[in-house]
């Protein structure tokens, strides 16, 4: 392998054949143009970069070809390749000679490529040189041009280093390395492409060093922080990277909705492309662009980082003015790295956890950009993990910080909930973290009561359906834990109930309010909110005569259900609803009549009512439905898998002598002035299939022109309709078929008729 000497050549001709030479001379009038003249001498292809380029390439190629050419000829290979990456070039580089500038480094980046290849295998022989080349890489770095392609690949063959033992070298040149300029150039393109592969390499590079680096430098902030000055500092920097991951957020929102437009855009026009563009692509053997989802995978990964590095951020933050020594790995939320440490000052004055106004309101852009940038996750597995690494982010935070911070952002919270409903995990993770569910649970009752109850009016509406979403995820928490919540809930109850009933009786469609309802005599049921159950006793005859109102007033049947569940489940002590028993037994029984859950609902109640009150109490509340209930319990009393027969036949049994009473009193039997399917008629006409007829209508038509007592009606008709009933007569009562004669059967038919026909005139009979 050749190596260009360290003079910078004039020219960079290869002696290959004519297609070299052509570039060469397009060259060197572009180099007269700019006031360089050539010696006007071809030279060998030893001094050209273009071909030290394509070397290491075809180096590698033999040396697969060749295994056993490899160790005879790395030795001597070796210091060639690292002297010649570690050459600098100059300083300074004349206009008339960048391209051969980009060619030089072009052909270094290659080289060092084919170092990488060799670094698994062969690391006996490069560990002489791990420094020089580390040392190279570091400085192509910071000499590259910003060339996308070259940069690009110096930065792969970088992250080779990094999963070998050869990353030490890199270890002391980390200053250098956390400029931006040195990862991603100065240049928009490499600025633009670069940036995620950069910072992800960089990111694993600080992850091997951190615990060697100061306070100066990027981490372990929070760890150097083991006096008052320098926690202050600590926090310093700790403030200043809080706003820029929020600056990052901020971005994101901004741009996540246009890459969704065009990932839309991309996504309407697949299937015309999938008929124009892809066989062509296909018979000239050309790759899919997927420009649009490399994009998106790459703003996927750095918001997934955003996300994961906000954490250490919050918490860093929370803790910094403590003592080390009071800070263990087993505090909730604590990141992995921090463990305790020792700590000689006691000097810190009272030390403070949490976070500082101005911090609270530098984070609280977390919860007003970040979440928008949580709709670029589609996908279910990556949604999920991303919600919960955000809720990790919140649930790590002082109660009073997240009060505040959530105080700052609920309403626009609220509106992106709209549009991406599987937000609303991040608030039940939330109401599930015992360290801040109590805060939280606050904050969202106090801004659902104020401001969010309006909504229900329109119950179809997405803001009315997340509001009640809300709620039952509220309602649901704080029902695991009574008596930590009691209190948080008191001055709300009441609110809710008033506004309720006050919609329920006015607004067009109430079920919003109702189901609000439902979500709140549930969540009080057992008995468990002593206080909230005592306040509401005063508004529980009001609710009742509301219910029983909309009850009788005409309702869809999940309206229905609705009122029925809701007397029956109303927030209350059964002391205190004895007065108001007489007046719930009517829903008792159309709820004993109703679904499968009405029925369970009703079962329950009954049984309820049957073990916890004296029958001398129960009997005269019961006494107007009684035999209603019984009917419906009777109705129960089927073999199983009917799933109520058991628990029918149990409440029969517990009713004792009682459920036998009501068969004194005359039952209410469905009857039917007529049969349902009276006289029918099968009609053929072939082929077709036959088809029944029926002749209720005709015989009523017949009978009323037989009885007609005008003389309107033709005495020819009359007989015709005499006759029709005489043939539909006959066939009803079953008469032999050898009774034919006339003078028999009319005889019959007057005999059966004759009630009907002492109204006829004497003309009039003589046609029978």
């Amino acid at each position: 392998m050749a190596v260009p000497p360290p003079p910078m050549p004039t020219s960079s001709v290869s002696s290959l054949g004519e297609a070299d030479v052509k570039p060469m001379e397009v060259s060197d009038q572009m180099s007269s143009s700019n006031g360089y003249f050539g010696a006007g001498q071809l030279n060998p292809t030893t001094r050209s970069f273009k071909i030290v380029t394509e070397s290491p390439l075809v180096v590698m190629f033999l040396f697969q070809l060749y295994g056993r050419l490899v160790q005879t000829n790395i030795p001597h290979l070796l210091p060639l390749m690292v002297s010649a990456i570690s050459v600098a070039g100059p300083e300074k580089v004349p206009p008339h000679l960048k391209t051969h500038f980009i060619e030089l480094k072009g052909a270094q980046v290659k080289t060092v490529s084919f170092l990488t290849y060799l670094l698994k295998s062969f690391a006996d022989y490069i560990k002489p040189h791990e420094e020089s080349i580390c040392k190279s890489i570091v400085n192509l770095l910071v000499t590259c041009s910003d060339s996308v392609s070259i940069r690009k690949e110096l930065l792969v063959a970088l992250k080779h280093v990094l999963g070998t033992d050869f990353k030490r070298g890199l270890f002391p040149l980390i200053d250098t390395l956390l400029e931006e300029r040195v990862l991603v150039g100065t240049g928009r393109a490499c600025f633009e492409t670069l940036r995620p592969l950069a910072y992800s390499l960089l990111a694993e590079i600080v992850h091997h060093v951190r615990g060697d680096l100061s306070l100066s430098q990027v981490e372990p902030i929070f760890e150097k922080g083991v006096d008052q000055q320098s926690m202050d500092e600590a926090r310093i920097l700790l403030g200043r990277i809080l706003d820029a991951f929020v600056g990052k957020f901020n971005t994101f929102k901004r741009t996540i909705p246009q890459l969704l437009e065009e990932g839309e855009d991309v996504k309407g026009r697949s299937t015309l492309r999938s008929k124009l563009e892809l066989p062509v692509q296909a018979v000239l053997n050309l790759q899919v662009p997927v420009e649009h989802s490399k994009e998106v995978n790459d703003c996927k990964h750095l918001i997934k980082t955003l996300v994961m590095g906000m954490k250490t951020i919050i918490w860093s933050i929370t803790h910094a003015h403590l003592p080390r020594s009071q800070v263990s790995a087993s505090t909730q939320g604590t990141p992995p790295q921090v463990l305790a440490s020792a700590s000689t000052s006691s000097s810190v004055p009272q030390p403070f956890k949490g976070m500082r106004e101005d911090e609270v309101w530098k984070a609280s852009g977390v919860l007003k950009s970040g979440v928008h940038c949580l709709a670029l996750f589609k996908e279910k597995e990556e949604e999920r993990e991303m919600i919960h690494l955000f809720s990790q982010i919140l649930a790590i935070m002082e109660p009073r910080d997240l009060m505040d911070m959530f105080s700052l952002c609920m309403p626009e919270l609220f509106e992106c909930m709209i549009s991406n409903t599987q937000l609303v995990h991040i608030f039940s993770s939330l109401l599930q973290a015992p360290k801040v569910f109590r805060p939280f649970a606050d904050v969202l009752v106090n801004f659902l009561v104020s401001s969010k109850l309006d909504v229900l009016k329109h119950p179809d509406s997405p803001a009315a359906k997340l509001v009640l979403h809300l709620f039952r995820f509220l309602f649901g928490a704080v029902a695991k834990a009574p008596s930590d919540c009691e209190r948080i809930l008191q001055p709300h109850v009441h609110v809710i109930m008033e506004t309720c009933m006050k919609n329920a009786t006015e607004v067009e469609k109430p079920i919003g309010y109702l189901q609000l309802l439902r979500t709140m005599f549930r969540a009080l049921a057992g008995g468990k909110f002593e206080l909230l159950l005592r306040d509401l006793i005063s508004m529980l005859q009001l609710c009742l005569s509301m219910l029983l109102a909309l009850l009788e007033g005409p309702n869809g049947e999940d309206m229905r259900e609705l009122l029925l569940e809701l007397c029956l489940t109303l927030p209350a002590r059964l002391s205190s609803l004895l007065p108001y028993l007489p007046r719930l037994m009517k829903p008792l029984v159309m709820c004993l009549q109703g679904s499968d859950d009405l029925v369970s609902l009703g079962l329950r109640t009954l049984e309820f009512w049957i073990d916890s009150l004296n029958p001398d109490f129960l009997e005269p509340s019961m006494a107007n439905v009684m035999s209603e209930v019984i009917l419906a319990l009777w109705s129960h009393l089927r073999p199983a898998p009917y799933p109520w027969g058991g628990k029918s036949l149990q409440l029969l049994g517990k009713l004792g002598g009682r459920n036998r009473r009501f068969l004194k009193e005359p039952l209410a039997l469905e009857c039917k002035e007529n049969p349902e399917h009276g006289l029918r008629v099968i009609l053929t006409f072939e082929p077709s299939t036959p088809f029944l007829v029926p002749l209720d209508r005709c015989i009523n038509l017949a009978v009323a022109a037989v009885m007609q007592r005008s003389a309107i009606v033709d005495a020819f008709y009359r007989k015709q309709a005499l006759k029709f009933l005489r043939v539909c007569l006959s066939s009803q009562l079953n008469l032999p078929g050898s009774a034919t004669d006339d003078g028999f059967t009319s005889r019959m038919l007057s005999t059966l008729l004759v009630p009907q026909l002492i109204h006829l005139g004497e003309d009039q009979r003589h046609l029978i």
